[in-house]
């Protein structure tokens, strides 16, 4: 009975110092050093070698992995380096791996000119294979893909918009992803895009009092019908098919301009070459600054002109949200083209493809732009290729309107008011006898006359409102001494 009374004894001793509880309150507990919780958990991350790998992979292949448990595994983080653009799945089952159900797949690109890049995906079943495939139209020269699996990790949801965001109720994006609609200069676009040029295509006749068709030769037609314009090459040699507006966009300086057109081409062709943009369309075939989508043969690029010089860029290089390499298909889509004196964004169905920034020199020698685009068959060949048009326009991204200025005329003079583009607004004329006003769109007294005003024998002063664009400059001849002011901007 004492040996009975002794273990009990050993054994509450051994509870006390064991819970820190005072021996004679045992609801007291002692003050003693605290129990390292942390080094009780271990993160122990494994590297699944069935789901990594640094085999290299041929263009249009895809690399498979194997299917591997992630029982006890929070999330699955894949990570991967290449030269070239890929799509990574992340497959989940909730069977048993041998022959499993890939009921969950997570999509994510990999744009290889933004170099390496990694996602961490929530496990939910019960096992997971990587696949990789090779989008690009040449074979990776290096390959490092690693998957591991990961019991203690903070995992995004699976709910995930197509870019790999959160989903919220707001989706203020950009750095074009574009959806708030903010201006390429930064600013939200809470000010109203302002259509400077273009019109749409409504019945079967070209309006000849928007657009040209000069450029058009050797068999080649621009035919209107069915809401949009259709410039054709036919079947005689060398036919050309052209169209580009008859008044330019002006460019304002703390604006941003956008062109947006919906184009649709058949497939490339050798000695075919296809532009649509913006530029000095109205010298077609021949053009000198602008910035424009470019299908030649079976090569789709973008454009940037400079003194009649291009800078061409073309699929495989391209440094935009599509990757390096974007494929044309024959489907309608909507280009757009964003500039400023320092950038040019090209935006194909509201995703960009390709920016261009002019960080040590000028893009472009004129930023004021006509828009047009052509169609034009080369060494001889004879077979009709199509480029279809719904509509084309550019806008300003901002007010229509700038603060004006005036000039005060009072002897007989060829004044030039302003090189470049701009809007007459008025002319107020305080003593209008006799005198005949001739405003010129030019930088002389020749050229595109504006208005011819004569006044006859009124003492009364007189003011007359135009609020009409120029877009050579702006020149006023007055034959004789006059009190005449001018508004414009």
């Amino acid at each position: 009975m004492k040996k009975v009374w002794l273990i009990l004894v050993l054994l509450i001793a051994s509870l006390v110092l064991l819970v820190g509880c005072d021996a004679t309150n045992p609801a007291v507990v002692r003050d003693s050093p605290p129990i390292n919780v942390v080094g009780a958990i271990t993160q122990n991350v494994i590297a699944d070698s069935h789901n990594s790998s640094v085999a290299n992979v041929n263009a249009g292949e895809t690399f498979t992995g194997t299917s591997t448990s992630t029982l006890g595994v929070a999330g699955i983080q894949v990570s991967l380096k290449t030269n070239q653009d890929c799509t990574v799945y992340v497959d989940q089952s909730p069977t048993d791996g041998v022959s499993p159900d890939w009921d969950i797949t997570d999509t994510y690109s990999y744009i290889s000119s933004k170099g390496g890049n990694s996602w961490t995906t929530q496990a939910v079943n019960s096992y997971v294979r990587v696949r990789v495939k090779n989008t690009s139209t040449s074979n990776t020269t290096y390959f490092r893909l690693q998957t591991a699996l990961c019991p203690v990790v903070e995992a995004v949801p699976r709910s995930l918009n197509e870019n790999g965001r959160f989903i919220t109720d707001a989706t203020l994006s950009d750095d074009y992803g574009f959806s708030v609609s903010d201006t390429p200069m930064g600013e939200m676009r809470v000010v109203t895009p302002v259509k400077l040029v273009g019109t749409t295509f409504v019945g079967t006749t070209l309006d000849l009092n928007f657009w040209l068709t000069t450029g058009t030769a050797n068999g080649g037609t621009v035919t209107q019908a069915n809401g949009q314009v259709t410039l054709a090459t036919n079947t005689t040699a060398n036919g050309a098919a052209e169209l580009s507006s008859i008044r330019r966009g002006r460019y304002i300086a703390g604006s941003s301009m956008r062109y947006r057109a919906i184009a649709q081409l058949d497939v490339g062709l050798t000695d075919n070459k296809r532009r649509w943009g913006v530029g000095d369309w109205v010298t077609l075939p021949t053009l000198v600054d602008g910035a424009f989508f470019q299908l030649d043969g079976t090569t789709f690029s973008v454009v940037t002109l400079k003194g009649g010089t291009p800078t061409v860029v073309s699929s495989g290089s391209f440094n935009g949200n599509f990757g390096a390499t974007y494929t044309l298909n024959t489907n309608a889509h909507t280009y757009e083209i964003y500039w400023t004196n320092s950038k040019v964004y090209f935006v194909i169905d509201g995703t960009l493809l390709h920016l261009v920034a002019a960080n040590t020199d000028t893009w472009t020698n004129t930023v004021s732009f006509y828009i047009g685009c052509d169609n034009i068959n080369s060494n001889n060949l004879d077979v009709n290729k199509t480029l279809k048009i719904r509509v084309m326009s550019i806008a300003r991204l901002g007010q229509l309107q700038s603060a004006p200025i005036y000039k005060h005329i009072t002897t007989a003079a060829t004044t030039i008011c302003k090189y470049g583009a701009g809007t007459l607004h008025s002319i107020i004329v305080g003593t209008p006898a006799n005198q005949i006003i001739t405003i010129f769109d030019n930088t002389t007294n020749s050229g595109t006359i504006m208005s011819v005003i004569t006044l006859g024998n009124n003492t009364s002063p007189i003011e007359l409102h135009y609020d009409m664009d120029f877009y050579t400059g702006l020149t006023i001849v007055n034959s004789g001494t006059i009190d005449a002011t001018l508004v414009y901007e």
